[in-house]
């Protein structure tokens, strides 16, 4: 009986724990998306991300590069593709579209927290030129898909990491992103995948081995390349 005791009273102080921790994680929350501290996000990005690529490019370049990295290929991608239209997965605060809605003609953004969306919806959001959808990429992306026809550079970056980000019913739906955009009837897309050493087989990635055994069987004609941490799959080239 007292072993039993014991057992309830150490379960029921989890449970507090656990309810704790959450409220500390919404309280946290609202304090990063608030508007004072995002206005202080806003001013001091710009120095931030200087100095990340001046620490990274003095370090050996080690991963994960910094965000300028990624957001300078996505735009060196579209232009050597010759590409208008962007499809991300992951908004998260909206630093991709901010650094690339120049680039390109059309933006969708899909985010799956719903307070981080409903920012990016008011921030970003223009009508026929950007548009943030809300919901699980790994369900939404097949739908946009449907409506899609021209060929898009996609940036797949949605997963859960942290306190402010939402998780949907896998850690990562990486794998679903991409077997739609690989079953998709149009010719000429290409997909950059952030977090190139995530994909170890754990955590909803599969190995970059898996990854491109599937990518084999789908498109054969594609080639699949990792370089500064970003999976880089897009047709083969033809020879001149």
């Amino acid at each position: 009986m007292l072993g039993e005791t014991e057992a309830g009273s150490r379960a029921r102080a989890r449970l507090r724990e656990s309810r704790a921790a959450r409220r500390l994680r919404r309280m946290a929350k609202r304090v990063f998306l608030s508007e004072p501290a995002q206005r202080i996000n806003d001013l001091v990005e710009g120095l931030r991300q200087r100095a990340a690529l001046r620490h990274w490019q003095k370090t050996g370049r080690s991963l994960p590069p910094p965000h300028v990295v990624k957001q300078r290929t996505v735009r060196a991608y579209a232009g050597r593709f010759a590409l208008s239209t962007l499809v991300e997965t992951g908004t998260y605060l909206g630093a991709m579209i901010k650094a690339t809605r120049d680039t390109f003609a059309r933006v969708y953004s899909i985010e799956l927290d719903p307070q981080l969306y409903e920012r990016a919806r008011k921030r970003f959001a223009e009508p026929g030129r950007v548009s943030i959808l809300h919901g699980d990429s790994g369900e939404v992306l097949p739908r946009l898909l449907a409506d899609l026809r021209e060929p898009c550079l996609f940036w797949l970056d949605a997963h859960h990491s942290g306190m402010v980000t939402a998780r949907g019913r896998l850690e990562s739906p990486v794998m679903q992103e991409l077997r739609a955009i690989l079953d998709h009837p149009l010719e000429g897309h290409v997909v950059l995948i952030d977090d190139a050493q995530a994909f170890v087989g754990r955590g909803g990635y599969p190995t970059i081995a898996e990854l491109r055994a599937v990518v084999a069987i789908r498109r054969p004609d594609w080639v699949c390349e990792v370089e500064e941490g970003i999976i880089r799959l897009h047709a083969r080239p033809r020879p001149t």
